[in-house]
């Protein structure tokens, strides 16, 4: 059980497409989030759940946090995180993403690096939203956020602070829908089939 480090699940998005609250849809008996936090929890001792909702998610009895800059994505999710975190290092998970195995969560938590941010690579795409974030990068990230030249994006921090881009592509336990999300009731249509599988 890691106690250096805060598991962080982000739940502020609009679900826009959806129209349902996405972490709350449910595979089997439990929701997405019961899924992703119950990998964490096996792995991690301090988990956050960053919300602007806190009502939505109280039958977790997980601690739950706002945005001290609102309505700004994920990045003002992160920012949160590591302002609350009792941990100089948080490792930041989407809430949509229920095929990442705690495997790749160990991976990540457990990886030897000087950078102030971790993140996975697959299959030529960088995953902002399932990686690790030191505390050290906050002041950036409050200068990306009050810049009215930046657009409060992931990759602007990832370009300004010291980070890692882990290409998993060869690990051996990831797959092809490893980070498939629920943008579509077709993409949930999806993960539900591979998820009886699993």
């Amino acid at each position: 059980m890691n106690s250096e480090i805060t598991g962080v699940i982000l739940c502020g998005g609009r679900s826009s497409r959806m129209k349902t609250d996405k972490a709350l849809l449910k595979l089997g008996e439990r929701t997405i989030i019961e899924i992703i936090l119950e990998k964490l929890k096996s792995i991690i001792k301090e988990i956050i759940i960053s919300s602007n909702e806190s009502h939505k998610y109280e039958f977790l009895n997980v601690r739950i946090i706002n945005d001290i800059y609102t309505n700004r994505g994920p990045l003002a999710g992160i920012h949160s995180a590591l302002t609350y975190s009792n941990q100089e290092k948080i490792f930041v998970s989407a809430c949509d993403i229920p095929l990442v195995p705690k495997e790749l969560i160990d991976f990540l938590i457990n990886y030897q690096s000087n950078c102030q941010v971790i993140l996975p690579k697959f299959q030529g795409r960088v995953q902002f939203l399932c990686g690790i974030y030191s505390k050290s990068i906050n002041d950036t990230i409050e200068h990306i956020l009050n810049s009215p030249t930046k657009k409060g994006a992931l990759y602007e921090l990832a370009e300004n602070v010291s980070t890692e881009i882990i290409d998993i592509d060869e690990l051996e336990f990831v797959s092809p829908d490893i980070f498939l999300n629920m943008n579509t009731t077709d993409d949930f249509d999806r993960i539900k089939r591979i998820f009886n599988t699993l």
